[in-house]
Formats: C-alpha cells, structure tokens, sequence
C-alpha cells in the first residue's frame, strides 16, 4: 500500500477510491437484493452455466486460431545447394524440437544463447573441420547479414503491430513498470472483492481461472510459433552466411539474364536468365530430331557458352524478342568429336539434362558407363544435381517392326507392340540405373512423332521446380564471381588514389 501512495500520491489514491466506490458498493446492494427475494441461488446456477458454455466457445476458438496459426513462414531458399538444404534440415529438426519452457521468450540471456547454438550448428555444418568454425566468415558479409535481417525484423514489427511507428522506447518502459505496479497491488483488490461481494468474487476467480487457462494455452502456442519462427529465421541467415549463399550487393536480381551469353550486336528484352537443357547420348539417338521436335525446326546455332570447344551446338529459343530456353546438342559420346570436358563443361551449367537412348539397342554398357562418369562428376554438395529425364527414342522399331499404331496403353500393355515397349521401358532402367517413371518412350521418325508433346513435355514440367532451383543457384554463383571480381577492381583502384594521394615521408637532412 505504501508503494501504491508513493507511485501515485494520497490525492490521487483518494480520487481513485472515490471514482470506484459505486462500482464496489452496487454488487453490494445487488447481492443482498437478490437474497431477499430468493433469487440468489439462480443467479448463482446461472453463472456457472454461462462459465462452462463460454469455456467450450472459447476452446473451439483457441482450436481455428491454431488451425489459422501457420506452421512457418521461413523456408529453405530456392537458390541453396544440396550442402545448404542439408543443413535447413538440422536447423528444422532444432526449431520442431524447442519449447518454451526451455527457451522462454522472455529471457534475452536465453535467446542470445540460443543464436549462439544455431550459429554453431550452422557454422560447424560447413567447417566440420576447423576448431573454431563461428570465425569462419569475413566482415563484409557478416555485416550485411545483420542489415538484411533486422530490415526484415522492422518490417514484421511495422506491418504487424498496431501503433509501432508512434511507440517510444519509453512509453513501453513506463507501460511495462505500471502493469508490473498493478501486478504487486492485484492481491489487495481481490482481497477487498471478496469481503465486500464474496458471491461476485467466487464467479469472477471461476472467470479468472478458466479465461486463465485458455489465455495461456493460446498464449503459449503463439510464443512457440514465435519462438520456431527465430530459429528459422537466423538459421535461414546462417546458411546464406556460412555457406557462401549470400550477396554483398543485391541490386541486380538474382535470375537476370547471364551478360556473358549474349553475343555481340545482340539486344534482348529478357527479364530472366532462361532455362539451359543439355542433350547427352549416343550418335544418331536422335538428339536433333528430339530438338526439332519440342521446339520447332531451330537452324540458327550460337556459340552460346565461352571457353568451350567447338563441338557443342547451342540454340537460342526465342518468343516475342525474347529468349525461352538454350538447348545444347553435343556430339554422339561414342564419337570421335566427344571427350570429357565437352561434358564436363555444358554439364556443369547445365538445368536440365535430356539423356537420348535408342529403344531398339541393347548393348548399353558405353552409355552406363558415360552416365556414372556424368552422376559423379554432378555430385558435389555445393551444387545442386540438375534433373535427369531419360527419353527413349526409336519405339517404332521394335517388334512388331510394320506395326505403327498409337497411341500405346501401357499400363497394363495392351497389345504385343505396347508389350515391346514396356519390356524396353524395364530394361533401359536396368542398364542406366534410372527409375523407370523418368524414362519418356518417344517416336521422332518424320511423320510418325509421338508421345512428345504430352508425354515428355509434361514431364519436363514435372521437373521445371527442381531445374528452376538449379537455375537460381547457378544464377548465384555467376553473380557472386561479378561481384568478386568488380569488388576486387573497386578495392585496388581505391587503394592506389589513397598512396597517390598520401605525402611523402619527411627525410632527415
């Protein structure tokens, strides 16, 4: 009580004593109304009725608000590499894993704990062999981490709570010190309530209790959506961080398209870096003509790609003055003209790869053997395996061989010829080790193209995410060896006007 005098003064404390007199003297009167005239009891039965009904609203309330809640609004970045997603992995497991209880909100020492724990889970995945892996990242990027994600803390904190731009420092201070004055005085309320109108002061503890319950079991969802939300928010940095993923300069989109494809004199309106697919086989398995045939006959070849060989033909697909794809034809691997770093190159920058086999040919072992030697060449956790899709050319040559008439039921095969192409459909997938729904059986042969344009476009469009994530990545390293090399340049030309600039040192007579 001397706390409550000393915060506000006796002419205040009067005044307020004053102001809820009548509020504190009417149930007072109204409770002894009502056992006069017998209605008390009622009253009574009432009020526990209207707790238990207001109980079961609100707990179906509390169940749409968690339905309502999303499950999180951080994901793995689309342009991350395989070593990246690994990690988001870890860093979802810890965020499904925290309470809490264990981690309270509330705690600003635990929460600095807690960064420190995701930076080490982060750091250590990606230096597992240095002794001191949170070191393993330079200033710059360091710096540009922290911008990134407290303009993307401001936002949350404008957009989402009321009053935030108008809120002082200070008026939360004062807030918090009068709600914690109210706390210590609360006792000394409830106590009068109960002496004065003990029957109102039995229904409002009832009120109390329950409302209690359902206001911290929400609560409690909220802060562990909260508490999940900043685990996955610093790992999501983290990664970009330690993992090299992350851009000093970020004016220019990530997906623009690549200056280094376009050729000289060339102007093109492209607002995206367009998709490469990359055609891989043996000769004559038909990898021209599956490009005539998914795109339309294309006979203006580019040298698309710098420091290459000469024997990879790049195409420019175009639409309305811009570019909707680059497909790569390379010359038959069992050829003279193919070596490793034909495939080395265009595999490397490659979003999507077309592996063309002949249905009719079953001497495969050349083409396991170029396919392995691509898969380990693909396998780097830093990057990202572009989608394979294997389409298998010359259906119409196998038994019977006059027989020609599509479209083909497969599932089950009806008839002997779709029999014929299931049974190479299974061997294919033997010999290249490919699962079998990534295998499109097609007919190129002139006046007799079939399956390709339902059958092998939409299972491009079934890999179009994952080539698009390839793309990114891609898009990322590209713009990351830009802006190494521009920094460098920027750094030496600055350096060189500063010592231009400095006075010679004073020499002794």
């Amino acid at each position: 009580m001397r706390n409550l005098v000393k915060e506000f003064g006796w002419l205040r404390v009067i005044a307020l004593g004053i102001t809820v007199l009548p509020l504190v003297v009417l149930p007072i009167f109204a409770t002894v109304w009502m056992w006069q005239t017998g209605l008390l009891l009622w009253w009574l039965l009432v009020a526990v009725l209207a707790s238990i009904v207001g109980l079961a609203i609100s707990r179906i309330a509390v169940a749409r608000e968690q339905r309502a809640l999303p499950r999180s609004t951080t994901r793995a970045g689309a342009h991350w590499s395989a070593e990246a997603d690994e990690c988001w992995v870890r860093i979802e497991q810890l965020a499904s894993e925290a309470t809490v209880a264990e981690w309270p909100l509330s705690d600003g020492a635990t929460l600095l704990r807690l960064a420190r724990h995701v930076l080490i889970t982060v750091a250590g995945h990606f230096h597992p062999h240095r002794s001191q892996p949170l070191l393993e990242m330079t200033l710059p990027h360091t710096l540009t981490i922290i911008e990134r994600a407290a303009r993307e803390l401001r936002d949350e904190v404008v957009n989402n709570i009321p009053f935030s731009h108008r809120l002082t420092l200070g008026n939360v201070v004062r807030a918090n010190n009068l709600r914690a004055l109210l706390k210590r005085h609360e006792g000394w309320f409830r106590a009068a309530r109960a002496i004065f109108a003990p029957q109102s002061a039995a229904v409002a503890e009832l009120r109390r209790a329950v409302g209690s319950q359902l206001l911290d079991h929400g609560s409690e969802r909220v802060q562990t959506w909260l508490l999940r939300e900043y685990i996955r928010k610093l790992g999501y940095h983290a990664i970009d961080l330690y993992g090299g993923l992350a851009r000093l300069e970020d004016q220019t989109r990530l997906d623009a398209p690549d200056r280094r494809l376009a050729t000289e004199g060339e102007s093109h309106n492209d607002e995206h870096e367009p998709l490469r697919v990359l055609l891989l086989g043996r000769a004559n398995a038909g990898k021209s003509s599956l490009i005539n045939a998914l795109f339309g006959e294309v006979t203006a070849a580019v040298d698309l790609l710098p420091d290459t060989t000469t024997d990879i033909v790049g195409y420019r697909l175009e639409r309305d003055d811009e570019i909707q794809g680059l497909i790569f034809d390379t010359p038959g691997f069992d050829g003279e003209l193919f070596g490793s770093r034909v495939l080395e190159k265009t595999a490397i920058d490659a979003d999507l790869i077309l592996w063309v086999t002949a249905a009719h040919r079953p001497d495969r072992d050349e083409e396991r053997r170029r396919l392995d030697q691509l898969r380990n060449m693909l396998a780097d956790p830093k990057r990202r395996s572009p989608p394979l899709l294997v389409v298998m050319t010359h259906i119409d040559r196998l038994r019977p061989v006059r027989e020609w008439q599509p479209p083909y039921v497969l599932d089950p095969p009806a008839g002997t010829k779709a029999g014929q192409i299931v049974a190479a459909l299974t061997a294919v997938a033997r010999d290249l080790d490919v699962d079998v729904s990534r295998i499109v059986p097609v007919c190129l042969a002139e006046g007799k193209t079939y399956n390709v344009d339902d059958a092998l476009n939409a299972a491009m469009l079934r890999q179009q995410d994952a080539a698009n994530r390839v793309r990114l990545l891609r898009c990322l390293q590209a713009r990351k060896r830009e802006e190494n090399w521009d920094l460098l340049w920027r750094q030496l030309g600055n350096a060189g006007r500063i010592l231009l600039t400095m006075p010679n040192d004073p020499r002794p007579q």
